[in-house]
């Protein structure tokens, strides 16, 4: 395909949750469980942080320097079952009981991937492999009405880079150079979080092996 080529998106698939099974570390790359993938989603917001920090010499901009160093995440959807829901706010219950407390503590960190569908039968995903449930809460009840209907729910989460690369997101597109359905299969079958990770997994599937 060209470089002109442009690909519309055509609408959000499903969302990807891998709970952390063993923490990162500066040189302790993190492990996951088993990927649970939702088919909930209605809409995802993705809100960043980014500054920049201007250095001047001789009246001229000598540098412009970026960062991020988190993403806030909002995900409207029409539910999400509630022993994972439990699992993300770090709840063990009870005979049917949790039981949510002011006292300060750090909720589990999971990763989180999201599915996109690209005009043409393409793929696009994203992992963000070091994220946690956000405490802005954003519910609403409301009362039944004749018609009856289903209302959105709002998730937030907030994701930042690993303490082993500083990765805070990594996002594939199967229209890019070298990119294939093939290999997005591989993308989603876990959370990509490293380069020399994806580099094993996409060459591996370029020579027909396993991995």
């Amino acid at each position: 395909m060209a470089k002109t080529d442009v690909f519309y998106f055509e609408g959000l698939d499903d969302i990807l949750i891998a709970m952390m099974a063993t923490p990162d570390a500066v040189g302790t790359p993190p492990t996951y469980g088993e990927i649970v993938r939702l088919p909930i989603a209605t809409k995802l917001a993705v809100k960043g942080n980014g500054t920049a920090l201007e250095k001047w010499a001789s009246s001229k901009m000598f540098r412009r320097v970026s960062r991020e160093t988190k993403h806030e995440l909002g995900l409207d959807h029409v539910g999400i079952p509630i022993e994972v829901m439990d699992e993300l706010k770090g709840l063990i219950a009870d005979a049917g009981v949790t039981f949510g407390k002011n006292t300060a503590r750090e909720y589990p960190y999971f990763a989180f991937g999201f599915i996109g569908n690209i005009e043409g039968g393409a793929k696009k995903a994203v992992w963000y492999p070091n994220t946690q449930l956000s405490n802005v809460i954003d519910e609403e009840y409301a009362t039944a009405e004749e018609e009856t209907k289903i209302d959105d729910v709002t998730a937030n989460f907030v994701s930042i880079g690993l303490k082993y690369n500083n990765v805070m997101y990594s996002s594939f597109d199967s229209n890019r150079e070298g990119g294939s359905l093939e290999l997005f299969d591989k993308f989603i079958a876990q959370p990509i979080y490293d380069e020399e990770q994806w580099k094993t997994l996409s060459s591996a599937t370029e020579s027909g092996g396993e991995v």
